[in-house]
């Protein structure tokens, strides 16, 4: 799956294994990205302040086989996506791009796995923080509307109560996008001895919360877009919510419920 998988994904599924030089790297090729094809190993290393070995290291950690492949996958890269002058074009191009990279790291079977959990779960709770928060919130709404018992919790002290109060049957979605945020991780490692079944959205790899989980779904990092002024890092998550319910949709039963409350939205609307 990885040979698949743009600059940005690479590093963003690696980051936690990579070195504090590796990281130093990464941040300034993704700030390159269109000016690596100008440069050899050497130049790079010396730009970097690391060694030939160390980019080739770098490039191997992140599963291309050499420096010349690298250079060339992210030329490629580059070459499908011209970039737009005006500003309503500009935003849409970060969106398409953002979308794309997500749609590398959708696993169906692991989308397969959570609807199956959501349907036999008995309660969920969504866990998350700050932005994420604000996703675990509205994954909270749109399951709330299909007619499922679930709570979206955005307070640390709280997520670690209501994690002490699942059981088995019950369901845990933790929402963190570097997957090492504290009082998320903590809520799933409660809820995991408590036997509740544990899901992870987030964007990288190899961490504490993604050890815990008994599914993951990835996102891309936010990172895929260089300018600083382009702050969203939920679209990718959302883009996973919209998979989600759209999968969850299928069931009669989900999609009755939800119309109902929309017709009963629509009456207090009116009234």
């Amino acid at each position: 799956m990885v040979n698949h998988l743009n600059l940005s994904n690479r590093i963003s599924q690696n980051y936690s294994l990579l070195s504090k030089k590796d990281k130093q790297i990464a941040t300034f090729v993704l700030d390159h990205q269109e000016q690596i094809d100008q440069w050899n190993i050497k130049e790079l290393a010396e730009l970097t302040h690391t060694s030939n070995a160390t980019i080739t290291r770098f490039c191997h950690k992140l599963d291309y086989r050499s420096f010349s492949e690298f250079k060339t996958y992210v030329s490629q890269e580059l070459t499908a996506l011209p970039a737009p002058a005006q500003l309503t074009e500009k935003i849409t191009d970060y969106y398409t791009q953002l979308i794309h990279s997500s749609s590398q790291l959708i696993d169906h079977l692991q989308i397969g796995a959570l609807v199956s959990a959501v349907q036999q779960s008995n309660k969920i709770l969504v866990c998350g923080l700050g932005s994420s928060g604000l996703s675990a919130t509205e994954l909270k709404y749109r399951l709330a509307r299909m007619g499922l018992i679930v709570d979206a919790i955005t307070d640390p002290h709280m997520m670690l109560m209501s994690a002490t109060l699942l059981k088995k049957g019950d369901l845990l979605i933790g929402i963190s996008n570097s997957g090492e945020t504290d009082a998320v991780v903590e809520a799933c490692a409660v809820a995991k001895k408590e036997s509740a079944t544990i899901f992870a959205i987030t964007n990288r790899n190899h961490t504490d919360l993604t050890a815990i989980a008994d599914g993951v779904l990835f996102a891309s990092d936010n990172r895929t877009i260089t300018d600083p002024r382009f702050i969203n890092s939920q679209l990718p998550i959302h883009f996973i919510l919209d998979i989600l319910c759209y999968a969850l949709l299928e069931n009669k039963t989900y999609l009755a419920n939800r119309e109902k409350t929309l017709v009963t939205l629509d009456l207090e609307q009116h009234n």
